[in-house]
């Protein structure tokens, strides 16, 4: 799902998006010119790998994000958001959930068995 830049306002808009079995809802509101924020919960299923006998297994994560999309480059820092840099004037949600979902898979899982 691309949203342009150019359509997000001050309001909050909803959006909600699917992977599988895990699904992210969230807002999107501009923050400031060229920067909007966007707050959601990622949540459902995602299947992890053992860090320590590498089997595969489900997590049921609740994972709250907020962050800062920027249109294009973003030249200096935010002390509360980190900022996340699109290009082409659209938000990727798609490509931002599945970075989520990368950085949750990629963390120190251990399944039961290991514990």
């Amino acid at each position: 799902m691309q949203i342009p830049f150019r359509r997000i306002n001050a309001d909050p808009q909803p959006f909600s998006l699917h992977k599988g079995a895990a699904e992210m809802e969230g807002i999107l509101r501009k923050q400031r010119f060229g920067l909007v924020l966007l707050e959601a919960t990622i949540k459902g299923k995602i299947e992890v790998d053992c860090y320590r006998c590498g089997d595969s297994f489900a997590i049921m994560p609740d994972e709250k994000v907020e962050f800062l999309v920027s249109d294009g480059v973003f030249r200096g820092q935010d002390e509360q958001y980190d900022v996340v840099e699109m290009h082409d004037g659209v938000i990727d949600l798609d490509e931002i959930f599945d970075s989520e979902i990368a950085l949750i898979a990629s963390d120190y899982h251990a399944c039961d068995k290991c514990q």
